[in-house]
């Protein structure tokens, strides 16, 4: 074999797919919110960014990482024993989280009464998203009084609002009713108060003292690249992959690159997505597989080992999917590749 041929196929067995992200255009996001303490979203592998780079990235520039499970929160104190934890979902483990100085939400009364005594908790406000959380004041002041009689930190209360970035006039409608909540707080007690629920987060809250951030970090800061692993020659009339979805028009070269369904790339997306192979846009052909897809490289000098990105703008592939950025970047959680920080 060829020596050129050996390096070739080298680079391909163990440097195909990864996850590309920008530590600086991560840290350009987080400035916009350096007025405020920050929690770092980090639930879900860090929006598909890698949970262990995120965390070491982010730790020097963040007060909490947030997560969604008790699982996820073990991970970051592992990773982190210094950085404050909250866990942001539904929790039945609190006395591993005691244990493992790990905040955690409180969402009705139920909640704090099984809270061990001298844990850290948030007490979470449902001020019109309708998922966790309380939505009256007098449970809310009855699960602040049973947290009182336990000695218990009562460390932050929050919210989480549904339409900062397509209808403010909901969006004021629970920063209202969020405050109905806060002005029957105790005077006494002086916890964190924060609020989250989108990247677009730059509304004026003055009774926050935190933001919650998840994609507001991430955003236009990752791509997914791969290589092709063969190229071949078909004529016209001749047809690409399962189902026969594909049939050649024309004679083309054809590239194999080792992305499929599995690794999040979408199998809708057969037929009507771009990828980019030397910064020219080339389109998927025949049905994604499971493990790979082919592309049409009839208009590009393509060769075994050329490089592909097949992810390259998260608002792009989220309109061709009909959906948001976010499961776009969590779809790649099940990549089989690396994370490279750059």
């Amino acid at each position: 074999m060829h020596k050129n041929r050996k390096n070739v196929l080298y680079i391909i067995m163990f440097d195909f797919n990864k996850r590309v992200v920008s530590a600086q255009k991560i840290l350009d996001n987080l400035s916009v919110f350096k007025s405020m303490k920050i929690c770092a979203m980090v639930k879900a592998n860090a929006y598909g960014f890698g949970l262990p780079e995120m965390v070491k990235l982010l730790s020097p520039h963040v007060e909490f990482f947030g997560v969604a499970n008790v699982k996820e929160a073990l991970e970051v104190r592992k990773l982190d024993n210094k950085r404050k934890v909250l866990l942001v979902g539904k929790n039945y483990q609190q006395y591993i989280c005691k244990e493992n100085n790990i905040s955690y939400a409180v969402t009705n009364v139920t909640d704090a009464l099984y809270a061990p005594n001298k844990s850290n908790v948030h007490l979470k406000i449902d001020s019109g998203m309708h998922r966790l959380g309380f939505n009256n004041e007098d449970e809310f002041l009855t699960a602040i009084s049973i947290l009182r009689d336990k000695d218990i930190n009562i460390e932050g209360v929050y919210t989480h609002f549904a339409t900062l970035d397509c209808d403010d006039e909901y969006f004021h409608f629970q920063y209202e009713r969020f405050k109905q909540f806060l002005k029957v707080l105790p005077k006494d007690i002086n916890p964190l108060i924060h609020v989250g629920g989108s990247w677009a987060l730059a509304k004026e809250i003055p009774e926050a003292d935190m933001i919650r951030i998840g994609k507001g970090i991430y955003h236009g800061t990752i791509s997914v690249e791969s290589r092709i692993i063969r190229t071949f020659s078909i004529k016209a009339g001749e047809r690409v992959g399962y189902a026969n979805s594909f049939i050649a028009k024309k004679d083309m070269k054809v590239g194999i690159v080792p992305v499929g369904y599995a690794d999040g790339l979408k199998r809708c997306l057969a037929n009507r997505y771009d990828v980019l192979i030397k910064d020219k846009k080339c389109r998927i052909i025949g049905n994604i597989c499971m493990d790979m897809f082919a592309v049409d490289i009839s208009n590009v000098d393509a060769y075994e080992g050329s490089p592909v990105v097949v992810l390259y703008d998260e608002a792009y592939m989220a309109k061709k999917l009909k959906t948001s950025s976010y499961e776009v970047t969590t779809n790649f959680n099940h990549l089989r590749g690396k994370t490279v920080i750059i």
